[in-house]
């Protein structure tokens, strides 16, 4: 059965299509730097539109006697279905995300040191006052290596001022929060390691 599906093109044709959902599901998923989140729903929809016409193209390409298990009808097409209102659907909710609350405000990077910050805050819209909404938050995004993505080192429900930078030591003053325990965020701008001062 494995050798079937590893030797036959139209097996690994059907796999490489049931893979494409979950894999535009995980392309939504990633943090990319500032620059680059535009880039997403670019590359989101220029991968939808590529496996729509893969599909069609694969199916039409195998004989009807040879068709197997997602390329038959009553299988392939409610597949497709799912698959196109899935990304439309993915597409409206990052453009809605990058254009609304969770918005990039700052980027801080020491020369010679390799970690780069991104500052996100979450806020009301329109926003009367930064602090208005009762679930405002910030997230510190750090730069993973070059590459144009991002991860979370940091979620807090305040706002920061501007960092203070003492060597290789970021340090946040925490402009307002809704958790009073906390007064300021150092990070280790070497190592990416981050410390809560209470």
């Amino acid at each position: 059965m494995y050798k079937q599906i590893f030797t036959n093109p139209q097996y690994l044709k059907q796999i490489i299509l049931l893979s494409c959902l979950p894999a535009l599901v995980g392309m939504f998923f990633v943090q990319m730097i500032p620059t680059w989140e535009i880039v997403q729903p670019i590359a989101i929809l220029i991968f939808f539109i590529l496996t729509i016409v893969f599909a069609f193209r694969w199916r039409s390409q195998t004989a009807r006697n040879q068709r197997v298990k997602l390329f038959r009808p009553f299988i392939f097409f409610p597949f497709l279905a799912i698959f196109t209102l899935a990304a439309p659907l993915i597409l409206f909710i990052h453009i809605a995300f990058y254009l609304d609350l969770h918005r990039p405000v700052a980027t801080y990077q020491v020369q010679g040191l390799p970690t780069i910050l991104y500052i996100y805050e979450n806020t009301c819209w329109p926003p009367d006052s930064r602090t208005e909404c009762k679930y405002y938050s910030t997230e510190i995004r750090q730069r993973v290596w070059i590459l144009p993505f991002t991860t979370t080192i940091l979620s807090c429900p305040c706002f920061f001022e501007k960092p203070i930078f003492q060597g290789d030591i970021a340090t946040f003053p925490i402009e307002a929060s809704r958790d009073k325990s906390k007064v300021a965020v150092s990070i280790d701008m070497k190592y990416g390691t981050v410390k809560v001062a209470d």
